[in-house]
């Protein structure tokens, strides 16, 4: 299978429509705490690498979104929106589509690892090097982690895509 990168609310509705029946990921966000977000623009690279620190079931973990081709401006107007990113300096950029704006995802979380992250990286969508693609041990009857060999995210980082929904900068 051939993939392009995707948006965040593609790799979302990938995930859904190859687990619709989970009792977690997109049902269970509600669960998940982002309880820290760094942003930080890179302006020569038209990128904006989002990381969280969310809290679940009492562990941590670490989702990332890097948005691409984001469109900076040196001043405000009314395309642009304002953002105070963690370096404390303001930028201005033009406001992220959720289903338009192509995006790299990671987390450190065990579901993103061995369900998603390799497949994201076939999508071109995996934020860092490329893992290695899980099979069952040899002998074992398990089934495949993503039978449908979708790209996708997790919990935490369909949390944080929620928690930068309800920003200004991601519409």
């Amino acid at each position: 299978m051939i993939w392009l990168e995707s948006s965040l609310q593609t790799l979302y509705q990938s995930a859904v429509v190859a687990f619709p029946n989970t009792t977690k990921r997109q049902h269970a966000t509600h669960e998940v705490k982002v309880v820290n977000v760094q942003w930080i623009p890179f302006l020569g690279m038209k990128t904006l690498f989002v990381k969280g620190r969310a809290l679940n079931e009492r562990r941590e973990y670490t989702p990332t979104i890097v948005f691409k081709k984001v469109q900076y401006a040196e001043e405000e107007s009314r395309k642009m929106v304002a953002l105070k990113a963690s370096d404390g300096k303001t930028y201005f950029l033009e406001r992220l589509a959720m289903d338009e704006a192509d995006v790299l995802v990671r987390c450190n979380c065990p579901d993103f690892r061995w369900r998603f992250s390799y497949y994201d990286h076939l999508d071109k969508s995996l934020q860092g090097p490329k893992p290695k693609k899980y099979t069952p041990a040899h002998g074992s009857n398990r089934p495949p982690a993503n039978p449908m060999e979708a790209a996708g995210i997790c919990k935490h980082v369909m949390k944080l895509a929620k928690v930068l929904s309800e920003s200004t900068i991601l519409g």
